[in-house]
């Protein structure tokens, strides 16, 4: 049996892709990923704005993902407190980075990230595009705009 990405595993199941469909999440946690057990989150607001409630975010990151979003953003707490959201699409030829361990790795040709996006392993040479997370009430914002779009 081969490996299935997470775009595969999202598409294979049925309820779920019916509510990203629809833009409709009856509770926070959607799927977890095929990779890790890191969980996929259903955001919501207009196309160029992800947001989640902070506390369906746990301590070791989430994945988001809906309709018209070529790649998945993590997103997670940093050590200091403030957020971190990384589009996951490798800088090297635009492969989707998996979370394995305490890091992303690019299935493709072997990049690796840190949690902060940061290379540690090439052929990239550049981090992965990060997001503007801002907390607005009980909400974190992530604010799509430029590469990662």
């Amino acid at each position: 049996m081969s490996d299935m990405n997470r775009r595969d595993f999202v598409q294979s199941l049925p309820v779920l892709s019916t509510r990203l469909a629809l833009g409709v999440a009856t509770g926070p946690l959607v799927a977890l990923s095929a990779c890790g057990g890191m969980p996929y989150l259903a955001p919501r607001g207009p196309r160029e704005r992800l947001v989640v409630d902070a506390a369906e975010v746990p301590a070791t990151g989430a994945l988001l993902q809906r309709p018209g979003l070529e790649f998945p953003v993590f997103l997670r707490q940093g050590e200091q407190g403030g957020y971190t959201g990384l589009l996951l699409r490798c800088t090297h030829q635009g492969c989707q980075p998996d979370p394995v361990g305490d890091r992303f790795i690019c299935p493709c040709h072997g990049s690796e990230f840190d949690w902060e996006g940061a290379v540690l392993q090439g052929p990239a040479e550049r981090p992965l595009a990060r997001y503007l997370v801002t907390r607005e009430g009980k909400d974190l914002v992530l604010t799509l705009q430029g590469e990662g779009r």
